[in-house]
Formats: structure tokens, C-alpha cells, sequence
């Protein structure tokens, strides 16, 4: 039997219903074994009312999905051959011995080379990290800069620019006009970047997510939605540490 899907602008998730003696009185939310959603609803429930309730709750439905499925991905072991994602390509890590005590990156050919005189895990997931945000700090601006030029609220303003590793966001903007933009992000493609600057530049203007913010939004980035679906159903790849 076909399974029933959460239908939105922005994506469509099918989902499996499950029943359990002890849930009477709201929806619970499970993974399968192959990272599948499951919803635990009480028996008397329709699907149609069970679509309903998750359609008028798919920011909690993301959240949760990027949770769980990032605690089935084993964490990653920073050794010799292992894959690592950098602006949406994977890449094998090549690590070779130096003799200085800073580490040196090179990428291309599909490896990820690090030459570091220590080779221990910690000491290469420390420079991985670090190398992550020296690209994230050069690429976010000079992505921010450019569709800024297109933002006209924005487009003779210096935005300040901040980077954290954020498990729950990808981005934010503050009152006073700082954006703040995860990391993780630069493991994602480049269309995502720039989806997430678009959205933040935007509360620049519009301090909410009003229609009068989605229509800059709109105009900003036509395809924000599907962006948006792909960071919800794909984020947590990019999260994992």
C-alpha cells in the first residue's frame, strides 16, 4: 500500500503510521531502520486528520527529522581514506605526514590532503574545523557581497559577518543587523550558501517572516523553497562532526 505523505510548498515526505496502546492523545514521532519517518498517532485518529496535524506542525517535523538522523550517522573517525563533504562534493581524506607544526591543505582530484606532524584524530578533526571556517569566513563574504549588490536595502550597506557551529540553525540576524551563518555550510553547494545569505539579507529589511519578507525573498531567490526542503531533508549530512 502506498504510504501516505506530508504535502507542503515545499516538499513532500512520506511517512508510516504506526499505533501503540499508550498513545492516546497526540502524535509521537519515530525513525525507521533506514532513517524513514514514523508516526505514532492514537488508533482512532484518521490519516486524514493525522495529514492535517503534521502539515500544520513541518518546522517541528524538520527539526525532529534533522535530529534523529543525525544520531544514526556513526561519527566521523578523522582517519586516512574517510569521506568529508566540502561545498557539496565528497572527498577522501589523504593525510600525510610534515614536519611543521602547522598544518597544510590541498583539495582536488577528489582527496582532501592534509600534511600536519600529528596525525592523531583530535589534532586532525581541530584542523579540519579550522580549515572549514577559513573557507566558510572567505567564501560567506564574498557570496554575501554579491548578492547584497542585488539586495537594494542592502546593497551600500558593510554587513557585519559572524560564524558559529550551530546544531539548530543556519543562519540568523540580529536586531543590530549581524548576520550570523553556521559553518556547516560550507559542506553544503553553493546554491544553499547563497539561499541562506538571501534569506538572512532579507531580515535586514524585514525583521520577521511576514509576506512583505517573502516577497523580497521571492524576488532575492525565486527558488527558496525547494533550497529550503533540501536543507530540511539533507541538513543533518552536513552537520555531522
Amino acid at each position: 500500500m502506498k504510504k501516505p505523505a506530508l504535502k507542503n510548498p515545499s516538499e513532500k515526505l512520506e511517512f508510516t503510521i504506526a499505533h501503540r496502546p499508550r498513545v492516546t492523545k497526540r502524535l509521537h514521532l519515530e525513525l525507521d531502520k533506514q532513517g524513514g519517518l514514523v508516526v505514532v498517532a492514537p488508533k482512532h485518529w484518521s490519516r486524514a486528520h493525522i495529514s492535517t496535524t503534521l502539515s500544520q506542525n513541518t518546522a517541528s517535523v524538520a527539526r525532529f527529522l534533522t535530529r534523529a538522523r543525525q544520531r544514526l550517522l556513526p561519527p566521523l573517525q578523522y582517519a586516512r581514506g574517510e569521506n568529508h563533504l566540502y561545498l557539496g562534493e565528497t572527498y577522501s581524506l589523504v593525510i600525510v605526514r610534515g614536519s611543521t607544526r602547522k598544518s597544510r591543505f590541498d583539495i582536488s582530484s577528489g582527496e582532501i590532503q592534509i600534511t600536519t606532524a600529528n596525525p592523531d584524530p583530535v589534532a586532525i578533526k581541530s584542523a579540519m574545523m579550522a580549515w572549514y571556517r577559513r573557507q566558510a569566513l572567505r567564501l560567506f563574504s564574498e557570496r554575501m557581497n554579491v548578492i547584497a549588490q542585488k539586495a537594494p536595502w542592502a546593497a551600500s550597506t558593510v554587513v557585519p559577518l559572524k560564524l558559529r557551529n550551530m546544531r539548530r540553525t543556519w543562519g540568523n540576524c540580529s536586531s543590530k543587523g549581524v548576520i550570523k551563518l553556521n559553518t556547516h555550510l560550507i559542506k553544503s553547494p553553493l546554491s544553499l550558501i547563497d539561499s541562506v545569505i538571501a534569506h538572512e539579507l532579507c531580515h535586514l529589511e524585514e525583521m520577521n517572516h511576514s509576506r512583505a519578507f517573502y516577497s523580497l525573498l521571492e524576488n532575492l531567490n525565486p527558488g527558496w523553497r525547494q533550497d529550503r526542503a533540501t536543507l530540511r531533508s539533507q541538513g543533518y549530512i552536513y552537520l555531522r562532526s
